[in-house]
């Protein structure tokens, strides 16, 4: 389960797993046991594949240079793009995208 911190939970620890250690604006995979808690307490919302801030705290704040030269974030992936255009009907079925 994703999910972004919004607010810094109340409590250090539940059944001996720390909770201070998130971070407020910080996103986490997390199970969802742990996820449901951060949910039904209002510390954390659900947040999607496709959501703006996708990737965590570390990747938003490196700059080009400081990132491996294998990593390589896509923000709206080709085959994304074509669906989106091929259930509009705007692409002919034998041509090539690429």
């Amino acid at each position: 389960m994703r999910i972004r911190i919004i607010q810094q939970p109340t409590i250090s620890s539940i059944d001996g797993i720390r909770v201070d250690k998130f971070v407020t604006g910080g996103t986490y995979n997390i199970g969802t046991s742990l996820g449901s808690l951060f949910l039904a307490e209002g510390w954390a919302v659900p947040i999607g594949t496709n959501d703006a801030h996708g990737g965590g705290i570390l990747l938003r704040h490196m700059d080009g240079r400081d990132r491996p030269p294998n990593l390589i974030i896509e923000t709206s992936p080709p085959l994304r793009e074509w669906l989106t255009a091929a259930a509009a009907g705007s692409i002919d079925s034998g041509k090539n995208i690429a």
